[in-house]
C-alpha cells in the first residue's frame, strides 16, 4: 500500500480497492506492564503483516507471520507520569491571614509600659527600668515574628489582587484540565474530571461543545486527544463584586492528535472567549464561558503568498 484517501461522498468502487478499518479499545487502569496481540488472519497470498506498537517513547514497527503471530509490547518506561486532572487550589495568601501571636502579645504588653513612660516623663520621675522593658518588648516582637503564627480566614473584602502572571497560569492549568478530562472514555468519568475545573452549570455545555469541536472526520469520527494548549493572548480583569473573581479575555489554541491506520491525524483549533474564574471551596473553577470565536487551524498548511 502506498497511499489511502477517504471517500467524502458515497460512490461505487471495486471491492478489491476498498479497505475497512476497525478500532477495538480495551480500558485499563494506568499503563499495563505488557500487551500481547494474537493475529491469525493470514491467507496463502498474505503471509506477513506489518505491525506498529506506539507508546509515549515512540513507535516500534515490526511484523507478524504464521510462525510468529504474537505481537508483544513490554513497558520499559521508567519515569513516565500518566497525565492527570488535578485541582487548581487557591493560594493560601489570598484566603488566609497568618497572625504572629507572640509578636502581638509583646505589642499589647508594650501599651501599658508606654503609658507609664509618658506619665513619668510628665512627672519628671526616673523611667530607666521602663525604657529597658519597652526596648525588650519591641525586640521580642521583632524576634518572635516568624514564630507562633495562627492562620485565620481572610475576609474576602480585603483579599489581595493576583498578579497577571499568576492569573494566566491559573487559566492555563484550568484549560489543560478541561481538555485532559476528555481523555477518559466513560461519560461519568469525564464529568467527574470536568467538575474539578468547571462549575456545575457549565459541565454539559463544555462537554457537548468539546465533543463536537475536536472530532476528526478523516479518522472515522474519532475524537482527537489534546496534547498541547497554548495561550496566545490574554487580558485579566478583577471583578469588583467578587473579590476572588477574575475575568479573562483570552485567545488560545488546542492541538490534538488521533492515531488511524498507522499514522497520525492532527487537529488544531483556535478559540477566543470571555472566561470567568472564581474560587469555589478553595479551588479555582471556571464559572462562566462566553465563546466569541472558534476556528480550525491546519498546523501543516503553507502560508499564502
Amino acid at each position: 500500500m502506498t497511499r489511502t484517501f477517504f471517500i467524502e461522498q458515497p460512490e461505487r468502487m471495486p471491492l478489491n480497492t476498498a479497505m475497512l478499518g476497525v478500532i477495538i479499545t480495551y480500558l485499563t487502569e494506568g499503563i499495563p506492564q505488557q500487551v500481547t496481540v494474537d493475529w491469525d488472519l493470514f491467507s496463502d497470498r498474505i503471509q506477513k503483516i506489518p505491525t506498529n506498537a506506539v507508546d509515549p517513547a515512540g513507535p516500534f514497527p515490526s511484523y507478524v507471520t504464521p510462525g510468529d503471530n504474537v505481537l508483544t509490547w513490554t513497558n520499559f518506561l521508567k519515569n513516565y507520569q500518566m497525565p492527570t486532572v488535578a485541582k487548581v487550589t487557591v493560594d493560601e495568601s489570598l484566603t488566609r491571614l497568618n497572625i504572629p501571636v507572640a509578636s502581638v502579645l509583646c505589642l499589647l504588653a508594650l501599651l501599658p509600659v508606654a503609658l507609664q513612660i509618658r506619665k513619668r516623663r510628665q512627672d519628671k520621675r526616673p523611667m530607666g527600668l521602663l525604657l529597658g522593658l519597652a526596648v525588650f518588648l519591641i525586640a521580642g516582637s521583632v524576634f518572635l515574628f516568624p514564630y507562633l503564627k495562627v492562620s485565620v480566614a481572610r475576609p474576602s473584602v480585603i483579599a489581595p489582587k493576583m498578579k497577571n502572571k499568576e492569573a494566566v497560569s491559573v487559566l492555563h492549568s484550568l484549560l489543560k484540565n478541561i481538555y485532559r478530562s476528555f481523555d477518559f472514555r466513560e461519560e461519568e468519568d469525564v464529568y467527574d474530571r470536568l467538575a474539578t475545573s468547571a462549575s456545575g452549570d457549565l459541565l454539559a455545555d463544555i462537554y457537548l461543545q468539546n465533543r463536537k469541536s475536536l472530532v476528526v472526520t478523516q479518522a472515522g469520527g474519532a475524537r482527537a486527544r489534546v496534547k498541547e494548549v497554548e495561550i496566545l493572548d490574554v487580558a485579566v480583569e478583577h471583578l469588583d463584586d467578587r473579590p476572588l473573581g477574575l475575568l479573562f479575555y483570552a485567545k488560545w489554541t488546542a492541538m490534538g492528535t488521533v492515531g488511524h491506520w498507522g499514522h497520525i491525524h492532527t487537529r488544531k483549533n483556535q478559540y477566543e472567549a470571555k472566561i470567568t474564574v472564581e474560587s469555589v471551596g478553595g479551588v479555582w473553577k471556571i464559572t462562566d464561558l462566553e465563546l466569541i470565536e472558534e476556528k480550525r487551524i491546519d498546523p501543516y498548511a503553507q502560508p499564502k503568498a
